[in-house]
């Protein structure tokens, strides 16, 4: 039951009703998968102004709730009380906000984050996150944006 209770929709799957919104690609999770395919696939590259929806998560340093930050982990998936999210790097995207800005941390929250994505070297399976968004700023969002945003 708690399970259930503390569970919130997987983005890893969902695809974007349309491609782009405001100047901004909107996130594909899946084009993001090393494995898979390369970045450059479904108009994505590294430089690329992204909208990206996905959950607050911290980084590797500890974070309160409510604590300002100027940089978060952003996941697809915010796993439940049973099951931390999983993390992998081609599958996390570090936030890096405004230089000035700050939000406050809540984790699991469903949050869109918007700025210019940056590919990084390493191991797709790996702990470390394999983006970057850089200048990027953020706002919660709601779970019909799910629906409005994505099929």
């Amino acid at each position: 039951m708690l399970m259930t209770l503390t569970a919130l929709p997987d983005l890893s799957d969902v695809v974007p009703k349309a491609s782009g919104s405001d100047g901004y690609v909107l996130l594909d999770w899946n084009v993001l998968e090393r494995g898979r395919r390369e970045l450059r696939e479904g108009g994505l590259s590294t430089g690329t102004p992204i909208r990206a929806l996905g959950y607050m998560m911290q980084t590797d340093q500890p974070m309160r709730d409510r604590q300002l930050v100027t940089e978060f982990v952003l996941l697809p998936d915010a796993g439940n009380a049973f099951h931390p999210a999983h993390r992998f790097g081609d599958q996390m995207i570090d936030v890096q906000l405004q230089p000035g800005n700050t939000v406050r941390f809540s984790a699991r929250s469903l949050v869109w984050v918007w700025g210019v994505l940056r590919a990084l070297a390493g191991n797709p399976i790996g702990p470390q996150p394999l983006y970057r968004l850089e200048h990027a700023r953020t706002v919660p969002a709601n779970r019909a944006d799910i629906s409005n945003y994505f099929q």
